[in-house]
């Protein structure tokens, strides 16, 4: 059997340190690349526009107007009697003639002689009127809003990571039983 040297000590020391280093350097690289990112922040601003638009209406109602207007006719009197019944009689022909009715709506407009009574009658219906008035307000609103937004990433380690992660621990394992059973 052949005994170690002090210099073979201090070697077989420095490589399990550096060993151990190694393992050490290995698995925090395996870790660090498993971290999640940092949160990331987005900050936007939006702009909201808002219109108001107010209106007062103002609604006047005239009523129906019915008007008549009747003209007595009086007896046709000249300086000569004779005359006076063959300018009566013509003029009771004219009259009788006038006989007229206009309809549009609900307005209607008239004239007739009523012979019995010797009156000329006009009259007119008139329908009930309506006016309105609108007064509009209009109001423009500028409202900023400052959102914020965070982003939170969701950690995911896909499966042949996680084997491969499962395998190399394994591994390590493996070797510091094996360095564990030649030093003790």
């Amino acid at each position: 059997m052949s005994k170690n040297t002090p210099y073979q000590d201090t070697l077989k020391t420095l490589l399990q340190i550096l060993y151990l280093l190694l393992a050490l350097f290995v698995f925090g690289v395996v870790c660090n690349s498993c971290a999640t990112k940092p949160i990331g922040n987005t900050h936007t601003i939006e702009r909201v526009i808002e219109h108001h638009t107010d209106s007062v209406k103002n609604t006047q109602v005239n009523q129906a107007i019915l008007d008549s207007l009747i003209i007595q006719i009086a007896k046709v009197k000249t300086t000569k009697p004779e005359c006076d019944s063959i300018t009566q009689a013509t003029v009771d022909q004219l009259l009788k003639q006038l006989n007229s009715r206009k309809k549009s709506g609900d307005n209607e407009a008239g004239i007739h002689y009523n012979e019995l009574k010797k009156e000329l009658v006009i009259w007119q219906k008139i329908a009930q009127t309506q006016s309105e008035n609108v007064a509009t307000n209009k109001e423009k609103t500028v409202v900023k809003v400052d959102k914020q937004f965070v982003k939170v990433p969701v950690k995911y380690i896909p499966l042949w990571i996680k084997i491969l992660a499962f395998i190399g621990f394994g591994f390590l394992v493996y070797v510091g039983y094996r360095i564990a059973r030649i030093w003790f």
